[in-house]
């Protein structure tokens, strides 16, 4: 039978979508209590007053006497509105996807339930079933908002904006007066029941999981007492306790990714650094942890333990401002591909837009880089006022001493780009307001990687402010000859070797093209000659010991192989010291060892080094060395690499590598080869590590297979641009690393000066060198930041040298034509 509404009801059921998706659209802000936070209120009060149309006949006006249905949409309407407003004046913080979804159905079941006719039995029965479920919801935020109700009595003078912290409680009373009278004939009691207890089960076993996580983490105090002479500090062995980065965030984040209740009249403790910006209030979340408690450590430990265990890292880097309204708008990706040097050079343009409405609100975006296995930065810009201002080098100190002062203390224009450990980058930008878009853009030097007979380009990964909804071009070149690059069908070919991608943001994407010889052209500058060559192995390296790096990632199975591969080789693994595997402890050591999320394997304690082999296997998320800084690990690392001669041979199961062995590979104290089950099950252990003959002008890139070389050029060939400056970019950064690694991971003040000359000339972040950007020439002087005289300088897209070719023209003409499209019509 067809249902009869009203006119004012099927307005009323128009508007109730309509204000759904205004909800959505409302941007996240600093309780401004203007704009679209307030769209929604307004509609709430507009129906309120179109409800009058359906003013039964002969009732008193004053009597507010409207059909059922005509309550239950002002209602519901007055439910998205308080959300909306959440998101301008935080009661809570953001509200996770799983809520907003579920709410969704609530409020259309608690609507259509109030029909006055009879639906279909299996929508009715469908409709009740969800009540059931939002009786519980609708319970939970009453009971938080119950010390608000007084605010709510005497803030209803303040436009009744207050009424929005009853509407929970009004709407429970409305759904259990359906029930329990029978009012809504639409309602099946046995089906709201059986929706309620669902929704209390699901609640308890959340509960239930997060008690057995959390139990699981604080197992660490046992280890704690047990081993009283571990060397590493007491928030690592509570980070091996995770084992889920889910339930680790949930179990650890409370107070700074999740909101938490507390003993305080409001309810909710507040905080408003990094972590605030994308904290949550995760209803199943807290409720558990009421039931169960907290874990009591500080927040600083709470941070690290993050860090190293869920991928929170980059909300832990130091910022001084807040970015909570900031959003990356769109993005511009250009790529020079060089198949014959087996190396790529990119740019990579964000614009960030501030959301808050007031003009003169400044905050600080932070972006942070994961770049492809040995790359480097070599390039940076900022626009101010309309202009592109490029970067200057510096040490790292100086750079991070002018921006807090400019940014901390004058509020004016930086950016700055700093190296971190783990290959990764951190850039950090301000001041982004509400007038205009902030743009900025990055240079990265990247060598590519070699499987088989192809060569693979991959972009980096980007964490920063919220990227939702933005659009990207990308275009791809390839520079030289080269048979077709093997792309995502969303590229389209415009030109010879050029590849255009226009729509949302995309950054897991790879190109693929057939590998081709090496290139005999050699780049020359400032007397020095850089080529490629092949990386050719004709022996293998045969350990006389071997060690075993095992955690939860380790199947038992593979470390029985090792150790039977082995033969006659010693085997050790570390538990709190290094023990020599056999056959009568080996299950023991697995179980052991398998509890742990991740290892920190002491290569410190490693003496053989020159005969020593170094197996692991490892997920990415483990704390890196500087985390470390204060502790008996951390020193006795720091000391052993004093003596530092030559980096131990490691081989990476299935190349799965954790952040801190990344970390020491980037300071050479680790050359890291990969091997996969096919070749360890079809080789013997003397052929599973390759070894190279390097002089010690010369720098392996195992991963393309290729070495770069420096020597003495001719005069005829000084400063000859035939190759790419990439070649000297990429030669210096890991000559640097080569020549200093051991000192530059103790920050250590004898850092040779010609360290910091050879960052300076090939223009490339380090660990002692940084790119900024600052406002003014004075600001450069103040600071004393000179301008690089005899270096590369940034890294730029024509770096090949060649001119463009008619066609190559007309594609630059394209590709300037549709990101003018995209730019005006997004601004």
């Amino acid at each position: 039978m067809k249902t009869q509404l009203s006119p004012v009801q099927k307005i009323g059921l128009a508007l109730l979508p309509m204000t759904m998706a205004i909800y959505h659209f409302v941007p996240e802000s600093n309780s401004s209590l203007e704009g679209m936070a307030l769209i929604n209120y307004g509609i709430a009060a507009l129906y309120f007053f179109i409800s009058f149309g359906d003013w039964p006949k002969k009732t008193n006006l004053f009597r507010l006497v409207r059909p059922r249905i005509n309550w239950h949409i002002l209602m519901a309407i007055l439910l998205v509105s308080c959300f909306s407003l959440n998101k301008d004046v935080h009661v809570f913080a953001l509200t996770p996807l799983w809520l907003e979804v579920l709410l969704i159905l609530v409020l259309f079941a608690f609507v259509f339930i109030a029909v006055n006719e009879q639906l279909p039995l299996w929508l009715s029965n469908s409709l009740s079933f969800i009540t059931g479920i939002g009786i519980l919801v609708l319970l939970y935020y009453t009971i938080v908002l119950l010390p608000t109700i007084p605010i709510a009595i005497i803030g209803l003078i303040l436009l009744g904006l207050s009424i929005h912290l009853v509407v929970p409680f009004i709407m429970l009373v409305m759904l259990i007066q359906c029930v329990r009278k029978q009012s809504c004939i639409n309602v099946r009691p046995k089906f709201v029941m059986t929706g309620l207890l669902s929704a209390v089960l699901i609640l308890m076993t959340y509960t239930g999981l997060y008690a057995y996580h959390s139990n699981k983490i604080l197992s660490a105090q046992e280890d704690i007492v047990l081993n009283e002479e571990s060397e590493l500090p007491e928030w690592v062995l509570y980070a091996q306790k995770c084992h889920s980065s889910f339930w680790a965030k949930r179990t650890l984040g409370l107070g700074l990714l999740y909101d938490k209740h507390t003993s305080d009249w409001w309810g909710f403790d507040f905080n408003r650094g990094s972590f605030s910006e994308i904290r949550e209030h995760d209803p199943l979340l807290a409720t558990a942890a009421l039931r169960q408690g907290t874990i009591e450590l500080s927040n600083e430990e709470k941070v690290k333990i993050l860090s190293a265990s869920a991928n929170t890292r980059h909300y832990a880097y130091e910022k001084l401002w807040s970015g909570r309204d900031l959003k990356v708008s769109k993005a511009l990706t250009d790529v020079r591909l060089y198949p014959a040097y087996r190396l790529a050079y990119f740019e990579k343009t964000f614009w960030i837009e501030n959301n808050n409405k007031w003009e003169r609100n400044q905050q600080e975006a932070l972006f942070t880089f994961y770049l492809p296995e040995g790359a480097v930065a070599s390039s940076l810009s900022l626009w101010i006022d309309g202009k592109e201002e490029k970067s200057r080098l510096t040490t790292r100190r100086k750079a991070a001493t002018a921006y807090k002062q400019i940014v901390g203390v004058e509020q004016r224009d930086p950016v700055v780009l700093h190296w971190q450990e783990g290959n990764r980058l951190t850039a950090t930008i301000f001041p982004c307001t509400s007038s205009e878009a902030r743009r900025v853009m990055i240079g990265i030097t990247s060598p590519m990687k070699q499987k088989g007979g192809y060569l693979y380009f991959e972009p980096m990964q980007v964490s920063g402010p919220d990227n939702t909804g933005a659009k990207e071009v990308i275009h791809l070149k390839v520079i030289g000859d080269t048979q077709q690059v093997h792309l995502p069908r969303s590229f389209d070919k415009k030109a010879r070797n050029q590849y255009l991608y226009n729509g949302s943001l995309f950054d897991n994407w790879q190109a693929r093209l057939r590998l081709i010889p090496l290139s005999e052209k050699s780049f020359a500058f400032k007397g020095k000659e850089y080529r490629v060559e092949a990386l050719v192995s004709d022996r293998y390296f045969d350990p006389s010991v071997v060690y075993l790096d095992v955690n939860r990632e380790w199947t038992q199975d593979e470390m029985e192989q090792m150790f039977i591969k082995a033969g006659d080789r010693p085997v050790y693994v570390y538990t709190n010291e290094l023990m020599k595997v056999d056959l009568s402890n080996m299950d023991e050591l697995y179980q052991q060892l398998s509890e742990k999320a991740f290892s920190l394997f002491p290569v410190h304690k490693i003496t053989d080094v020159d005969s020593a082999l170094l197996i692991t296997k490892g997920q990415k998320n483990s704390p890196v060395p500087t985390e470390l800084e204060g502790s008996a690990f951390y020193n006795g690392l720091i000391k052993s690499f004093s003596n530092y001669r030559k980096p131990l041979s490691c081989l990476l199961i299935n190349g799965q590598q954790s952040d801190y062995i990344a970390s020491l590979e980037q300071y050479k104290l680790l050359s890291c080869q990969s091997i996969n089950s096919y070749e360890r099950e079809s080789k013997e252990m003397d052929q599973w590590y390759s070894q190279y003959d390097l002089n010690s002008n010369a720098i392996a890139l195992p991963h393309s297979n290729m070495i770069i070389s420096c020597s003495n050029a001719d005069n005829e060939l000084n400063n000859r641009v035939e190759g790419p400056s990439h070649l000297m970019r990429l030669y210096n950064y890991h000559a640097v690393m080569k020549k200093a690694g051991h000192l530059l991971l103790q920050d250590s003040k004898q850092i040779p000066e010609v360290i910091y000359d050879m960052c300076d000339a090939a223009y490339i972040v380090s660990p002692v060198s940084s790119l900024i950007v600052l406002e003014t020439q004075k600001d450069y002087e103040r600071f004393d930041i000179d301008e690089s005289v005899d270096s590369l300088k940034n890294a730029n897209l024509k770096d090949s040298g060649a001119v463009p070719e008619p066609h190559e023209w007309a594609l630059i003409a394209v590709v300037l034509a549709i990101f003018s499209f995209v730019y005006f019509k997004f601004k």
